[in-house]
């Protein structure tokens, strides 16, 4: 679908390396115009700083906005009564937190910065102006919504069917995938600014076990973890040893 503002004159574009993570995450679904560029721009205004490890979401309060991250990474959690914690997503720069929090305003998950994180707070009703205003930005949330529900749903098959083994490279080529889609990828290599215990709490699983799973990938040439960088050496063979379904997040367009 193309949008022109006289006849014969195309006005949409792709998003350049330097445009806002949500407009490059929805340019790899639509050509974008220039009105719809800048409305998204235009929701990064209020920005936030959050410090590594604090909370700005808190389960079963209500959402304070609908948030949008512009760097950096959140986990999305929940506790147990005895207070252990489960990852339930990573929200990576172009993600948005509390999408649709003008039906539901109170949080089901907690949600705080894996690392030093900006994020851009905005107002719940603005989000529901892009239905009325812009109709293929509101088909691009749309689609953004159905890819977390992949998500979610491969994060229940790694918990309720995958080996320890098959878990971790599936997770790693998740947020490969996911990475690469707006331009934070270096080829095969990605940040990976998460501890062993964030990948354990993720996934499932002890400490011991990631640290074991790691090595083996490890020495089997499969990947080459330098300081908080991963390298993917081998992303055929991760996909046949994790059962990884790459079409759940393959991009599509209008």
């Amino acid at each position: 679908m193309s949008h022109t503002d006289h006849p014969g004159i195309v006005t949409d574009i792709r998003p350049s390396a330097t445009a806002c993570a949500l407009v490059r995450k929805l340019g790899t679904m639509t050509l974008l115009s220039e009105e719809e560029v800048q409305y998204l721009d235009g929701l990064h205004t209020n920005r936030v700083s959050v410090a590594k490890g604090v909370d700005f979401i808190e389960d079963g309060q209500d959402f304070a906005a609908t948030f949008i991250v512009m760097s950096g990474w959140v986990v999305r959690y929940a506790l147990t009564q005895d207070g252990k914690r489960q990852i339930l997503s990573f929200a990576l720069p172009g993600d948005i937190l509390g999408l649709h929090s003008n039906f539901r305003r109170t949080a089901s998950y907690s949600a705080a910065a894996l690392v030093d994180t900006e994020l851009a707070a905005v107002e719940p009703t603005r989000m529901v102006e892009i239905s009325r205003q812009f109709p293929v930005l509101a088909a691009g949330l749309s689609w953004s919504t159905a890819r977390e529900f992949s998500i979610l749903g491969d994060q229940a098959l790694r918990l309720g069917r995958l080996t320890a083994y098959e878990r971790v490279s599936h997770i790693l080529l998740e947020l490969w995938h996911r990475l690469r889609l707006v331009g934070e990828t270096d080829q095969h290599w990605m940040d990976l600014p998460m501890t062993q215990n964030d990948l354990a709490d993720a996934l499932g699983l002890s400490i011991v076990h990631i640290n074991r799973q790691l090595r083996r990938l490890r020495s089997e040439g499969l990947i080459t973890i330098v300081n908080d960088c991963v390298r993917l050496e081998d992303i055929e063979r991760l996909i046949d040893v994790s059962c990884f379904q790459r079409d759940h997040l393959t991009e599509f367009r209008l």
